[in-house]
């Protein structure tokens, strides 16, 4: 199997053979550190660029403007938490003093809609933040309760990320999000089993943001990443493309984390199996154990890719500047996208969380998530949604964040209330 070259989102294609190599057909890769002189810094995080870099390669920055004070020269910023039912929340400062001409009262900047959106189905909840550094937010969601027609209900949630080195990447995160969603939620209720719902909705999403204008630039349209969740009354159903994430999170007091259970074991590296549903257990059998919090989904990085194809090692791909480009999108220049699919039948209560790298950059051991969230995610979903929001804010927010989180109880399983202790 030829495995010379890989493509990557707004770089072409890179020589897979590791470190060094230079892009087949003359196509410009991402060059390596030390390559060139510069003590040129990007303008909003501080990392150092190279003389011909488009965009940071830390937090997407356009570095052909200069818009914002270097991060050595900005106050620190101070989140306030504004009550809900207040009026529009500006993402800089945290503040809800958005006046009548659209700009912030507190610290002057421009309010865009997108820059902090919330959202509450009851069965899920969502939260997508622009972040500190990012100009605009280029992260989309789209949610669903479907109606079964006997009568059970699915949600369907799709969490999707621009790829900042694409032209409009929030306008591709925004069509293909509410595509992926809408044909979803279409698909199951014709009668089609959660698999193949998934694999029309990322079908339909590609084909959308394809035919984007702009995408007749086959060299860098504009592009995204997606992951989607199918949550069934007995089942899990989860699709991507790229490295948006989902995690399994069980709730600590069933005991389903081992303390000793670590980190995962790979930065992006799924820690659980697609797995069948467990049998129930007889009387006087053994109680089964839960199933325990875990990453679901495996990065379409280039580190990942280099490490299952034996080329370097875990320590030598993550150390590589490229180790965080994602080798398969949304967009005209994808090729063929053939979204993974994995289903899980949890034991217990827990929580399916979606999120974009703004949040797992920051936070990514399932066990972690699952003790900050559990148990009241398991009944105040965008409660929890918006603490780990502000936990990616609190430690940097360097890129744009959107959390969407789906309580689950398995068949059988008492479903706790808001008293719930």
């Amino acid at each position: 199997m030829d495995v010379g070259v890989i493509r990557v989102a707004g770089y072409g294609r890179l020589d897979a053979t590791g470190p060094g190599g230079a892009p087949e057909g003359g196509e410009t890769g991402p060059p390596e550190r030390g390559a060139t002189e510069t003590t040129e810094r990007c303008p909003s995080c501080g990392t150092v660029a190279e003389a011909d870099d488009r965009y940071c390669e830390s937090c997407g920055y356009d570095l052909r403007i200069v818009a914002v004070a270097p991060v050595a020269e900005r106050a620190p910023v101070r989140r306030i938490v504004i009550p809900s039912g207040h009026g529009p929340v500006c993402s800089a400062c945290g503040t809800a003093t958005i006046g009548s001409d659209g700009w912030c009262d507190a610290c002057g900047r421009a309010f865009n809609p997108r820059d902090h959106v919330e959202r509450d189905l009851g069965l899920v909840a969502m939260v997508s933040n622009r972040g500190l550094r990012h100009l605009r937010n280029e992260d989309s969601a789209a949610l669903r309760v479907v109606r079964m027609p006997d009568g059970s209900d699915h949600v369907v949630a799709v969490v999707c990320d621009g790829v900042s080195s694409s032209p409009r990447p929030d306008e591709a995160s925004a069509t293909a999000a509410e595509t992926a969603c809408q044909t979803m939620a279409a698909t199951l209720v014709e009668g089609c089993n959660a698999a193949k719902a998934t694999s029309a909705g990322v079908a339909a999403a590609a084909s959308a943001v394809a035919r984007m204008p702009g995408a007749e630039d086959s060299g860098n349209a504009p592009a995204c990443t997606l992951v989607s969740a199918i949550v069934a009354p007995d089942e899990i159903t989860v699709g991507w493309v790229g490295d948006s994430r989902a995690y399994w999170l069980a709730d600590p007091e069933d005991g389903a984390d081992d303390p000793a259970d670590g980190e995962d074991t790979l930065p992006g590296t799924s820690t659980l199996p697609p797995m069948p549903a467990e049998p129930a257990a007889s009387p006087g059998d053994t109680p089964q154990r839960r199933t325990p919090s875990a990453l679901l989904t495996e990065d379409d990085s280039w580190a990942t890719r280099m490490i299952a194809l034996g080329a370097m090692t875990e320590a030598e791909a993550y150390a590589d500047r490229r180790a965080h480009a994602i080798v398969s999108w949304l967009g005209a220049d994808a090729g063929e996208v053939r979204p993974r699919v994995t289903s899980v039948r949890p034991s217990g209560p827990g929580v399916l969380l979606l999120c974009s790298d703004g949040l797992w950059n920051y936070l990514s051991v399932a066990p972690t998530l699952a003790a900050m969230v559990l148990p009241d995610g398991l009944t105040r979903p965008l409660d929890a949604s918006r603490l780990l929001t502000g936990f990616a804010l609190d430690h940097g927010g360097a890129d744009n964040i959107t959390v969407a989180l789906i309580p689950y109880h398995p068949p059988g399983d008492p479903v706790r209330g808001p008293d719930h202790d």
